[in-house]
């Protein structure tokens, strides 16, 4: 029951942005859960999950060679490669 602890718990998934997912305490467990099980339901992945867009788990996951833990190591390099370039370019604009 990692989910209590989201911090989307009730928020609408089609108006999330990876953002919302920044220093969530269910973050991992999130992006685990999209990759191993929820992303293979449908035909293609489906939402922000764990702070990265659906196409982007899609894209790592047919590029880690359909490994789900190669993928989710990715995952989470990417998600927080992006988080770091975001605060980068904020600190950037608050410097001028």
């Amino acid at each position: 029951r990692w989910w209590v602890k989201a911090q989307c718990l009730g928020r609408d998934v089609e108006t999330l942005s990876k953002h919302d997912c920044w220093g969530c305490p269910v973050q991992r467990e999130c992006m685990w859960v999209a990759i191993k099980e929820d992303d293979r339901l449908a035909d293609h992945a489906l939402f922000i999950r764990g702070g990265l867009a659906a196409s982007k788990r899609e894209e790592l996951w047919w590029w880690s060679g359909r490994d789900a833990m190669k993928t989710y190591i990715a995952c989470l390099l990417e998600a927080d490669r992006s988080e770091f370039a975001a605060q980068r370019r904020s600190k950037g604009k608050t410097r001028k």
